[in-house]
């Protein structure tokens, strides 16, 4: 695991640092003011409304920790697994949605930037709202949500299609569901919960 952590580790910070703004940048120099407008209010509304559609794993949640308390770890892990796979599949969602909102009809000249400012967009209010939430579990849905979508930008520089783009994203996420069952398994072998 530590691997993947420096593996991304420089281009999920060059990219947070530089990337927004340096693309919105270059997106107004373009005079795609527009789009520039639509991805801020999309990042600063999107934390709200992705955390409403997050409600469903506290509800999951629930019986997991009932199941904790009582020693039924194939109920800890049911549920567990269940609530990881709701959270990766609506970062996929989300994530592939404002990768096709952006990239879908580009122009040559605005494609790089337009798929950094994508990027921007689509994960800032993931790392929101891990820094907000400060669980091991947010924080490692969000680099997930990071590292896929560098992955994405590397299929799509390749030469990849939006969808196949897509797919590659969400192959990525199934990788997080794995490191958040293996989180869980140690918290319970640990007896944590």
């Amino acid at each position: 695991m530590q691997a993947i952590f420096s593996i991304f580790q420089l281009p999920i910070l060059v990219l947070n640092v530089f990337g927004f703004i340096g693309s919105a940048v270059w997106l107004l120099i373009l005079g795609e003011w527009r789009l520039v407008l639509v991805g801020l209010l999309m990042s600063v509304t999107a934390p709200f409304l992705l955390g409403l559609a997050s409600l469903p794993t506290v509800l999951l949640g629930g019986p997991g920790i009932f199941f904790a308390k009582r020693g039924i770890t194939i109920g800890v892990y049911f549920f567990s697994f269940l609530a990881s796979i709701y959270i990766a599949a609506l970062i996929s969602a989300w994530c592939g949605t404002v990768a096709f909102y952006f990239l879908k009809e580009t122009a040559k000249p605005a494609f790089w930037p337009l798929l950094i400012w994508s990027y921007g967009v689509a994960t800032s209010p993931w790392t929101y709202m891990a820094q907000q939430d400060g669980s091991l579990a947010s924080m490692l849905a969000a680099f997930f949500a990071q590292a896929a979508f560098i992955v994405m930008m590397i299929g799509l520089a390749f030469g990849a299609d939006l969808t196949s783009a897509t797919q590659i994203f969400a192959a990525v996420m199934v990788l997080e569901v794995l490191f958040h069952m293996r989180l869980v398994a140690d918290v319970q072998r640990e007896g944590l919960y």
